[in-house]
């Protein structure tokens, strides 16, 4: 699957294998590593933006004030990957993670080719990475694309706040572009391993 975050000022996305008998809580955390985010807010997930038959969250709100906009609400722990693509028909989905930020992705299942199959070990696994994630409690899309502005230039007026909100000592350039595919896998193997450990017990 394709996960693009929308409405930044370039392209951030990934591309990742995983199995589909993964819940959608495992699948929110697998975006997590894989874009860099911090899992530090709420999340949900559901095939379309807004008035969306399907939602899938941890932690469902009363069915109360959400009752108009949705018609089947789902915990993220107990529907797996699989069941949710039913409801989706295989279509493309959303994550919107950060109630206040909102910070939404477009997921698109994508077709595994076989060099994806070659990497691919029964494990989640991310294929391509492009560009670093926003820090997180950026200000959302807008308060990213001026973090974005400022954040190498010293003529701009938020300059030395954003770096030393980011806690970034001297003028040396922050990389925007820049992300360890190695470090996210190794991330994603390890909370694999860690779930298989907790299955076994």
């Amino acid at each position: 699957m394709k996960i693009d975050l929308e409405n930044t000022p370039f392209r951030i996305n990934r591309k990742v294998i995983v199995p589909t008998g993964i819940s959608m809580y495992e699948l929110h955390l697998i975006i997590q590593a894989s874009m860099g985010w911090e899992n530090s807010h709420l999340f949900q997930f559901s095939d379309k933006k807004w008035k969306c038959d399907i939602r899938v969250q941890y932690g469902v709100d009363d069915e109360g004030e959400w009752g108009d906009f949705f018609s089947e609400i789902y915990e993220a722990d107990e529907l797996s990957l699989s069941e949710f693509m039913l409801h989706t028909n295989g279509k493309s989905f959303w994550y919107w993670y950060d109630f206040g930020d909102d910070w939404w992705h477009k997921i698109s299942i994508q077709k595994v080719t076989k060099k994806d199959l070659s990497l691919y070990r029964g494990i989640p696994i991310c294929t391509e990475a492009v560009a670093a994630c926003p820090p997180e409690d950026c200000g959302g899309p807008w308060g990213f694309a001026e973090y974005v502005e400022a954040i190498n230039d010293p003529k701009h007026p938020e300059y030395e706040r954003n770096r030393e909100w980011l806690g970034v000592v001297g003028n040396a350039k922050i990389d925007l572009q820049s992300v360890d595919l190695k470090e996210i896998n190794e991330t994603l193997e390890y909370m694999w391993n860690e779930w298989k450990t907790e299955d076994e017990d």
